[in-house]
């Protein structure tokens, strides 16, 4: 599947990125040899837009090419929680955990500790989008790109976006730079 710009000109238009963005500077090919594979052109993309950032003080996304060498050996350790939890409750933690074969992979994370991410099936490119939930049971992987993801999630087609009121209660659907 050939990459699509146009899920990340619509959500440009709903959400622009931060006025300062926060790039890493690695390039990308050497970032996928420290990894040991290829992330997705969607990804590629949506961060040389938006940079490492945050949506809504709630949605991060990190710019991988910030990441040195020795970071990128410890990635297989970030989702070592979800580890011990499916060893401890095999029937509910059911998900495979990159480098496992079709394991997630994590672009994302919510201040309430929700993963978003991929599982690594086929070419990246064909990678669903998956939500790892702090709280609440598994739901199933979404066949579309981080991008048209994130449209989803922005426009309202996907969640309820009543939280991104302005207030005490809600954040403005803005996207900051981050950390």
């Amino acid at each position: 599947m050939a990459y699509d710009p146009a899920p990340l000109e619509q959500l440009t238009a709903l959400v622009p990125p931060p006025s300062s963005p926060l790039f890493g500077t690695r390039a990308w090919g050497e970032l996928f040899a420290d990894i040991g594979m290829r992330l997705p052109d969607d990804y590629v993309a949506f961060t040389e837009r938006y940079g490492s950032c945050d949506f809504a003080r709630w949605l991060s996304i990190y710019d991988k090419r910030l990441l040195t060498k020795e970071e990128c050996a410890r990635i297989p350790e970030w989702m070592d929680y979800y580890r011990d939890l499916r060893e401890d409750s095999p029937e509910d933690f059911t998900l495979a955990m990159w480098p496992e074969p079709g394991g997630f992979f994590q672009w994302g994370s919510t201040i309430d500790g929700d993963a978003m991410g991929w599982l690594t099936v086929g070419e990246p490119e064909e990678w669903p989008v998956i939500v790892v939930p702090h709280d609440s049971d598994q739901e199933p992987a979404i066949v579309e790109t981080m991008t048209e993801w994130l449209v989803g999630w922005a426009s309202g087609a996907r969640y309820d976006t009543s939280g991104f009121a302005e207030g005490v209660e809600g954040h403005p659907l803005v996207c900051e730079r981050w950390p």
